[in-house]
């Protein structure tokens, strides 16, 4: 099996270019602007609650209300801009678990049918398991970043295990659906590490620009039920 970063960016790519296919767009556009308008929710009652705080229009305090104001703003925009994604992820996974579904079915694999409702719990629970394992994996991390010389490789380190992250959060998906439980969809994923991080960089970069950001959650789906599917084929014909 081919093994190298840029089959896994071509993954991603493919996934794109799928978006926007009859009997996929829903499971596509529907979570996205579910979040949307949760963001929106969330963004329009922080601005309420900084510019009905009391004390900025009593007292000497009042002054400062042109400086607060903005920079509450300013910090709810960029902390809006973190939790989309982790919160995307999190509510969106029933539906993202159905997408992935549908591709498998596109691609002539039996998938067993399971609403919504039935997706809910268990896809919610496998989230919890992944946080568990990306949690304190971070948190070293983390702590390793505040030790003089090893610093200095950090930010690498990150993305390095950024990259892994996004490439074991797609993939999971679909060996979900196939029953497989996440240590061994861990080593699934590991028989290709190049190519894992190859899709997980690609994920990692384009989620940082704004919009695209939108996209990137849904595609990368796409395109990694995409190459597991096709990593499980080369599989049985070299068995």
């Amino acid at each position: 099996m081919k093994d190298n970063l840029l089959i896994g960016a071509g993954y991603l790519w493919r996934g794109f270019t799928l978006l926007n296919e009859p009997g996929i767009r829903r499971y596509v556009w529907l979570p996205i602007l579910i979040n949307l308008v949760l963001l929106a929710l969330g963004i329009y009652w922080l601005v309420e609650s900084v510019t009905s705080w009391e004390w900025l229009d009593s007292g000497w305090f009042g002054w400062l209300a042109w400086l607060v104001v903005p920079l509450m703003l300013l910090l709810s925009t960029l902390i809006s801009g973190y939790l989309f994604s982790a919160v995307l992820l999190l509510l969106a996974s029933p539906f993202y678990g159905l997408l992935a579904g549908k591709i498998e079915r596109r691609q002539g694999h039996m998938v067993e049918d399971e609403s919504i409702a039935a997706l809910i719990p268990r896809t919610l629970m496998r989230e919890l398991v992944k946080m568990g394992y990306y949690l304190p994996r971070y948190l070293l991390l983390l702590l390793l970043s505040f030790v003089p010389g090893l610093n200095l490789l950090m930010p690498l380190a990150w993305f390095w295990f950024g990259s892994w992250v996004m490439a074991l959060q797609y993939s999971d998906y679909t060996l979900d659906n196939q029953q497989q439980d996440f240590r061994a969809s861990r080593e699934q994923v590991a028989t290709q590490r190049w190519t894992a991080w190859g899709f997980g960089a690609s994920v990692s970069v384009l989620m940082t620009i704004p919009l695209l950001n939108c996209l990137v959650p849904p595609a990368a789906v796409i395109g990694a039920t995409l190459w597991q599917l096709q990593r499980q084929s080369d599989q049985s014909r070299l068995s």
